[in-house]
């Protein structure tokens, strides 16, 4: 449990960070939903998308989206990108995890302790999970107050919130699986300094493949290869996460935790 406390202790700045500049930012972009509803504003952006390729609109996910002038939909388009920061912190902090111990020095001190590699993986696996849900769940309490504040009247309050929920349920899920392949990262990387290349390489690939399994229907097997793609905040809110895509996923998250556990079991550590 001492391991747990050290890593909430470790996580806790960045954790009051990344929530304050996601709130920010997110705030920044609801607070131009009332300018939505007004008539010129909304003949302004049916113009603009009318005129948009049919291949931009799918790349922007907005071939699926209702009008833009709906407050849940203005929503789901914002947060697709603040999802995506999500899954980079997400994977970041898994690829953190274990190897800042040896790149800071920290691993001599922790070898030293009545302690097996096992439960010290174990300890920190849980200590970073439970930063980003207290990162998510602020995250949704924020969100949810924006909307609700910003919703116009007549909009039903309680329809709202389960779409929020629904929304944040299931992308925790694909947020964890860049986690936890952070992990298995993490435990093969020789340098903390590599950790952050290769969290964003991870992310951004992964999305690349989504975008190109929606543009070409030769390579539409690429959307099983990019998480971000199966929990799109539209989409989501429109017919939910798929069956199959939450098996992949919990699937993903068990292979490369037990990777983990694995390949750090059998590192070579530098103390």
């Amino acid at each position: 449990m001492n391991i747990l406390h050290i890593e909430w202790k470790t996580r806790i700045k960045s954790l009051v960070v990344w929530s304050a500049v996601v709130i920010v930012i997110l705030g920044i972009f609801m607070a131009f939903f009332p300018s939505m509803q007004t008539s010129g504003m909304q003949d302004l952006v049916n113009t603009k998308m009318n005129a948009l390729p049919q291949d931009m609109m799918k790349i922007l996910h907005m071939d699926s989206m209702a009008d833009l002038t709906n407050i849940d939909a203005y929503f789901a388009y914002v947060f697709q990108y603040i999802f995506i920061a999500a899954c980079v912190y997400a994977a970041l902090i898994g690829a953190q995890a274990l190897i800042k111990e040896e790149t800071d020095g920290t691993i001599e001190f922790l070898y030293a302790q009545p302690i097996t590699r096992t439960s010290l993986v174990f300890w920190k696996m849980i200590g970073n999970l439970l930063s980003f849900v207290a990162f998510w769940a602020i995250t949704f309490i924020a969100s949810v107050i924006l909307v609700l504040f910003l919703k116009p009247s007549g909009v039903n309050s309680g329809n709202l919130v389960m779409e929020l929920g629904r929304v944040f349920s299931s992308e925790l899920i694909v947020a964890v699986v860049f986690m936890s392949a952070g992990f298995m990262i993490s435990a093969v990387l020789r340098s903390a300094k590599q950790a952050s290349p290769v969290a964003l390489a991870l992310v951004f690939l992964t999305y690349i493949l989504g975008i190109m399994a929606g543009l070409n229907d030769k390579v539409d097997f690429f959307k099983y290869f990019s998480p971000i793609n199966y929990a799109i905040p539209s989409e989501i809110m429109d017919k939910g996460i798929s069956g199959t895509n939450v098996m992949i996923s919990c699937s993903v998250i068990i292979v490369t935790v037990a990777a983990t556990f694995i390949l750090y079991n059998k590192k070579d550590l530098k103390v």
